[in-house]
């Protein structure tokens, strides 16, 4: 804690202690057959990043409009002094924008070069996942997610899309906000 406050890792452990239970929290460590990542729900689609360093759950922050913008982009925000792009990541993905601000959240991505969050309409969940789950190739992901598809997995008849931050993170969609001129 700081000043009393919850930093920002501890307030990803009480958000997946809430989705996972206290008792998977107990020890940092995972077994050796499993692996954490991210979860998310974006439209009909469970989405997964795996865990990595410099993803970051944020408190409500305000948001500034920025004009001239991609429709997905919802402005820009502060970050500890530091400037960072807000991507709405559902519209970005094609499934509409999030419709409230006041319950969305923000998902830090940690490609430090980059600096953006991604705007999501609902909490995202540490989850553990078991090594060895059914891969599937046909699940009719539409674009640019399937751009973004590290792999396809089914665990208890429940399909989950990993996601690849670095494909996204080179994606040239989602580097260049500008507006693009109609015919150009």
């Amino acid at each position: 804690m700081i000043d009393g406050n919850p930093t920002p890792l501890e307030q990803l452990q009480m958000l997946a202690a809430q989705s996972l239970g206290a008792a998977a929290l107990e020890s940092s460590v995972v077994a050796d057959r499993s692996w954490r990542g991210y979860s998310l729900r974006v439209g009909d689609w469970n989405l997964v990043f795996p865990f990595s360093e410099g993803f970051e759950v944020l408190a409500e922050q305000e948001i500034q409009p920025v004009p001239w913008a991609e429709h997905w982009v919802r402005g820009m925000t502060n970050i500890r002094g530091e400037i960072h792009t807000v991507v709405d990541f559902s519209d970005f993905l094609g499934f509409g924008a999030v419709p409230s601000l006041r319950t969305a959240i923000l998902f830090r991505l940690p490609d430090e070069n980059l600096k953006s969050v991604l705007l999501l309409e609902r909490w995202v969940n540490l989850r553990t996942f078991p090594e060895g789950l059914e891969q599937t190739e046909d699940a009719g992901i539409p674009p640019p997610l399937s751009s973004l598809v590290s792999s396809v997995l089914v665990e208890r008849k429940q399909t989950w899309v990993v996601l690849d931050v670095d494909r996204l993170c080179r994606m040239p969609e989602f580097i260049s906000i500008a507006r693009r001129a109609a015919g150009h």
